[in-house]
């Protein structure tokens, strides 16, 4: 059975400015930084990753970074491990971004999107390639037996429903804290087990 850690970036500066983040590419802030150095620590000292995948944004490669110095595993960016792309209010303040462009009474329905974003539909899509394409290569590479995957809590909640095969109108979020780790066993059988959610033990020494 392979392990699947989900991992999410540390804190980054749009967290602390109550900025809009999504496609806004923030890096991470001091603590940010050194959360990532105590994350990778954390998994030199308890996990040997035999491959990590990546968003392509810079907070999420600089925590992937954190992990492939210690550990030495190659890191392989991926475009669809991105943040939802929240289109013309990406770096916004939340106060501007919600008076500019209001939600609709009764939220967007799920196969709409803001003004140059992507819809919920097409958010979940995204996940669902990626997955599919993680399976199809732990399925063809039987090396991997423990991977490592750097993305966001929006893209981290849309992967858990597709691990899950949950409906695409499941109302289920999880909750995932600066990098906050989440352990999935899998194996080709179809057999899918989650045996951690949003553990940040390692950030205890903050």
């Amino acid at each position: 059975m392979v392990e699947i850690m989900v991992v999410r970036h540390g804190q980054s500066e749009a967290d602390i400015l109550n900025r809009c983040e999504g496609r806004a590419d923030f890096s991470l802030t001091d603590l940010g930084l050194q959360q990532a150095q105590l994350l990778a620590e954390w998994i030199q000292r308890n996990y040997a990753l035999d491959a990590i995948f990546c968003s392509t944004l810079i907070r999420a490669k600089q925590t992937a970074a954190a992990i492939a110095e210690l550990t030495q595993v190659p890191v392989t960016y991926d475009n669809d491990l991105m943040e939802q792309n929240n289109g013309v209010i990406a770096g916004m303040l939340r106060d501007e971004a919600l008076m500019k462009y209001p939600i609709p009474a009764g939220g967007r329905k799920r196969h709409d999107a803001i003004e140059g974003g992507e819809s919920e539909v097409q958010f979940r899509a995204r996940a669902e390639h990626f997955i599919s394409k993680l399976f199809t290569t732990m399925d063809s590479k039987p090396e991997l037996q423990r991977v490592c995957i750097v993305s966001h809590g929006g893209m981290i909640s849309m992967l858990f429903r597709s691990f899950l095969n949950l409906p695409y109108h499941s109302e289920i979020f999880i909750p995932t804290g600066d990098t906050g780790v989440h352990l999935w066993q899998y194996e080709p059988s179809g057999k899918k087990v989650i045996m951690a959610t949003n553990w940040q033990e390692h950030l205890a020494a903050t």
